[in-house]
C-alpha cells in the first residue's frame, strides 16, 4: 500500500522525486503515476513537465513515447528535501 502524501508543494516533490530514485532509470507519464499514486494519470505529463522545466528531471523522446529520469539536480535537490 502506497503512503499518503499531504498535497503541500515539497512533499509532493519530494515524493516524486523518491519514485524516480527509486526507479533508477527512464520512467513515462503513466507508469510513474501509477507508482507515485499520482491520480488522476493524465495530469503526470503536465506535472511531470514542470518538474522537467525546473532542471530537476531529464526529458528524452523513446520509441514508447517521453521518458523522464533523475537530473544531477534533481539528485540534489531531493537531498536537500530529506536533510
Amino acid at each position: 500500500m502506497t503512503k499518503s502524501y499531504s498535497p503541500g508543494y515539497n512533499n509532493l516533490k519530494q515524493h516524486a522525486l523518491e519514485v524516480f530514485e527509486r526507479h533508477g532509470g527512464w520512467i513515462g507519464p503513466p507508469e510513474w503515476a501509477v507508482l507515485a499514486g499520482f491520480y488522476p494519470i493524465r495530469s503526470a505529463y503536465s506535472y511531470l513537465l514542470r518538474l522537467h522545466r525546473f532542471g530537476l528531471l531529464e526529458r528524452h523522446q523513446t520509441a514508447r513515447g517521453i521518458g523522464y529520469r533523475l537530473s544531477g539536480r534533481g539528485f540534489s535537490r531531493l537531498r536537500w528535501l530529506k536533510g
